[in-house]
């Protein structure tokens, strides 16, 4: 029976492989992230002057919340991109876990097997992630000696350790509620209904609305609020309830953002056929905008607030803050092209739709169509996560440059030109991703119901 089961739960192996590489490029990003923040020691007056030496404390503790929160955004999007994976993987499986009900399996074990699975994709993603970050390691190290500084003090090993247990750990997570979802499968053997169209859950809205609303409200004041006790706790709360409510209101947030941006869309067929899609799927928009929304957040957030710690008097000199602002850009080209590779690992998990794609090709749809259409459902749905997080992203950096401006950060400059190379890296990142499942999806010309 347990092998049944696990016969039964696994994906194919190129869902798979790509999950893996989703998992591998976090590790390396995050081990990046720790080990350059393992670099910068906290605090610490380093100038010839009390003002030098605040300015200083300030570029340090700045890169370590940079560097940090770059770490809890791309764990975000890890757990995003496996929760939607094997969601939809098990969604198809669904006349398969009945019946497996049925013959006894018990829902420990498929909640089990399912854990089991994320937890195998997880080590391969892992495994390919360290061999990835030992470079990134050795590449920080290079980049400390080119400035005549020491090399890292306590364990070198250590950022590379912690990434893998965190993407371990964030890929269980991801999987819990797919798994807890599986357990709960009815037994029985009848035939599985044909799907109806998805409604994002009200009180889902509903709490991603209430959270955006707080979240909002709360960056404004900690923005305007110059007297305001506890300014940057209340800035951190909101950011959080922000970023929350965004993830958990993507579905219904996205919505009137690809009606509005499918207008051109709407002068072909693919483009119409994509924009009713999305419209009947609003959970797909979601799941495909996550990514985009969380890189496009943190890059608006982290590239501002890296230029203007590196424009302070302290980081003009060589040493290990600058050297760890200079690196920022890099992590944040690794973040947009994670994103892009997410958003090809949703879009190949929503794609595989063989009944419909058999339906729309006997109408006369060329395959050259259906590829189009796969591209602009994955182009509307990211151009709307990025637009949200986009003003997100902004508003969190606003605030964030007003709270710091009175510890001596000075006026928040915005590199308009690095945005834009860092969008169009991940347009370009996500578009070769996604070429790749819209072209495969699009040669599905038969009923086939074998589980993807």
């Amino acid at each position: 029976m347990i092998r049944a089961v696990w016969r039964s739960l696994r994906m194919r192996p190129g869902p798979s492989l790509l999950l893996a590489v989703v998992v591998a490029a976090a590790v390396i990003v995050m081990a990046g992230t720790l080990a350059i923040a393992a670099a910068v020691p906290l605090g610490g007056r380093g100038g010839e002057s009390s003002t030098a030496g605040q300015a200083e404390a300030l570029a340090r503790d700045g890169a370590h919340v940079l560097v940090l929160a770059l770490s809890v955004l791309v764990g975000l999007a890890l757990a995003a991109i496996v929760a939607n994976a094997l969601t939809t993987s098990l969604r198809r499986r669904a006349e398969t876990l009945a019946l497996l009900r049925a013959l006894g399996a018990s829902s420990s074990m498929l909640l089990f097997g399912v854990l089991a699975q994320a937890l195998a994709i997880g080590l391969l993603g892992a495994a390919i992630g360290l061999l990835g970050s030992l470079g990134a390691s050795h590449l920080l190290a290079a980049g400390l000696a080119a400035r005549n500084l020491s090399p890292v003090s306590g364990d070198a090993a250590m950022p590379q350790v912690v990434a893998v247990g965190a993407a371990l750990l964030t890929t269980l997570i991801g999987a819990l509620p797919p798994a807890l979802h599986a357990a709960a499968a009815p037994p029985g053997t009848t035939t599985h209904p044909a799907p109806a169209p998805q409604r994002p859950p009200l009180a889902r809205g509903v709490v991603g609305v209430l959270l955006i609303m707080v979240g909002t409200a709360g960056a404004a004041i900690a923005w305007r609020a110059d007297d305001l006790p506890h300014r940057t706790g209340v800035l951190g709360a909101a950011a959080g309830a922000l970023l929350a409510g965004l993830v958990i209101g993507l579905p219904a947030a996205t919505r009137p953002l690809i009606a509005l941006l499918g207008l051109p869309a709407r002068l072909t067929a693919s483009g119409r056929l994509a924009l009713r899609h999305l419209a009947a799927a609003p959970r797909t928009a979601g799941a495909i905008a996550t990514a985009p929304m969380l890189a496009t957040a943190a890059a608006c957030v982290c590239a501002p607030l890296t230029v203007s710690l590196r424009a302070l008097p302290a980081t003009g000199a060589p040493g290990r803050a600058a050297a760890v602002l200079d690196v920022m850009p890099a992590l944040l080209i690794g973040e947009v092209v994670l994103a892009g590779i997410c958003t090809a690992g949703s879009l190949a998990a929503a794609a595989v739709r063989t009944g419909e794609s058999a339906l729309v090709r006997a109408v006369g749809l060329s395959r050259r169509q259906r590829a189009t259409q796969f591209l602009w459902e994955s182009a509307l749905a990211a151009a709307a996560g990025m637009i949200l997080g986009a003003a997100a992203g902004m508003l969190l950096a606003g605030a964030t440059g007003a709270v710091l401006a009175s510890q001596g950060l000075g006026a928040l400059m915005i590199p308009w030109r690095q945005l834009l190379l860092l969008l169009a890296t991940g347009c370009v990142v996500g578009v070769l991703a996604t070429a790749v499942p819209a072209l495969r999806a699009s040669s599905a010309v038969t009923q086939d119901q074998t589980p993807a």
